[in-house]
């Protein structure tokens, strides 16, 4: 049974996520480092914090109360969730939180889109004005807590002898259609504590994105830049795609989390990877002429992640977006130059917005009349059941 200090955490993390913009993921991770790997408060710390701030404002709605986000609003929101979704909490918690038929009244009645689906009102004008007629199906799926999903690490097991070790273990696993090493997980299950993910034989990415690594098709052999590789979820599965076999540099202006990367390649075996930190232009300017494959993974809204991340739709600004457009433009006229003759140059964003996307495209064709546009695409959150990505290939004429 829960009880106020479990409250009181789980608040306070909400509050600094929204009042700071902190990553939810990291302050629910610091939240359950002291807990032991199968305490039963893990999944309802990670689950609690999450579904608050994914149904933030229906949730104040459903309180009857006006909207101010601060430390005892969000206190009565975990308590007015953990009385929708029937959890066990001590009596002193209820108090003023209304009876569960009368917060399912108002649950059930949201006066606007934009409380329904609880993003700021100029997120819900700009969604409409950005997707039309399919926003409200986006925001539907992106309302959604999404199914954990695994990327079998082929590099030390396959897909099929990884589905056997977890089934053996009484964990519900089934093979994802649209990556031939994805495997969903049924309900929660702390992945990160098993064997198996310490042995390096799977990561934790969505299908989608592992679907980018097969479109990128990078070949054994082949010289291969990240140039936006992050903590690289993308990077390892190259890796593995190319077989331990050729090279890999992995770009980043983070150095925390090419630190990352690094720790994530000793596990998987992934020996062929070179992380980099971006520190000025000759880092870039170095690798002109050199690539067979380029990955540019551009900074964006993260839109397209929001059923996982859902502290990014009260992060993201309007200013933020028209700085994230002009970077990314930034970024392709300065790495795509690092293509060989016969490169091919896999341009992606996790947004469902066509700025970020289709129009960004459009620019390119434009102002870039140089590259010419192989083919491009979407997997949509609606329509795949996956996280958001727009994609699109290009190479020299």
């Amino acid at each position: 049974m829960v009880n106020e200090h479990l409250l009181g955490e789980i608040a306070r993390g909400i509050e600094r996520t929204l009042g700071e913009r902190r990553h939810a993921d990291r302050i629910i991770e610091r939240l359950l480092r002291p807990l032991p790997p199968h305490d039963e408060r893990r999944a309802l710390i990670a689950q609690t914090m999450y579904s608050v701030l994914r149904h933030l404002r229906r949730l104040v709605w459903a309180l009857g109360e006006h909207e101010t986000f601060d430390h005892q609003q969000i206190a009565a929101c975990i308590r007015a969730w953990w009385v929708l979704e029937g959890i066990p909490i001590r009596k002193s918690l209820r108090d003023g939180v209304p009876p569960r038929q009368l917060l399912l009244k108002r649950w059930n009645a949201p006066p606007t889109r934009a409380v329904r689906y609880s993003v700021p009102d100029w997120l819900d004008h700009y969604g409409v004005a950005q997707c039309g007629e399919q926003w409200e199906s986006l925001l539907a799926a992106l309302e959604q807590e999404p199914a954990i999903v695994l990327r079998t690490n082929t590099l030390r097991t396959t897909r099929e002898e990884l589905l056997s070790a977890l089934q053996r273990r009484g964990i519900a696993a089934s093979p994802h259609p649209l990556s031939p090493e994805a495997i969903t997980i049924e309900g929660y299950v702390n992945v990160f504590a098993l064997e198996e993910f310490h042995a390096g034989m799977f990561e934790m990415q969505d299908a989608a994105s592992q679907a980018i690594g097969h479109l990128l098709s990078p070949q054994p052999g082949m010289r291969l830049v990240d140039a936006c590789a992050g903590s690289g979820g993308k990077t390892l599965h190259a890796a593995a795609l190319m077989q331990n076999r050729g090279r890999i540099i992995a770009l980043d202006t983070v150095t925390w989390k090419l630190d990352e990367l690094r720790r994530r390649a000793a596990r998987a075996g992934a020996t062929i990877i070179e992380t980099r930190a971006i520190t000025s232009t000759k880092t870039i300017k170095r690798l002109a002429g050199s690539a067979e494959r380029l990955l540019l993974d551009l900074p964006c809204s993260g839109s397209g992640v929001w059923r996982r991340n859902p502290d990014g739709k009260w992060h993201t600004q309007k200013d933020d977006l028209d700085r994230l457009q002009q970077t990314q433009r930034e970024l392709i006229c300065r790495y795509l130059p690092m293509l060989t003759p016969e490169g091919i140059a896999l341009v992606c964003t996790c947004s469902i917005f066509p700025d970020e996307g289709e129009r960004l495209l459009g620019w390119i064709t434009e102002h870039l009349p140089q590259w010419l546009v192989l083919d491009h695409g979407r997997f949509e959150p609606d329509r795949h059941n996956t996280d958001g990505f727009f994609w699109a290939r290009l190479r020299r004429k």
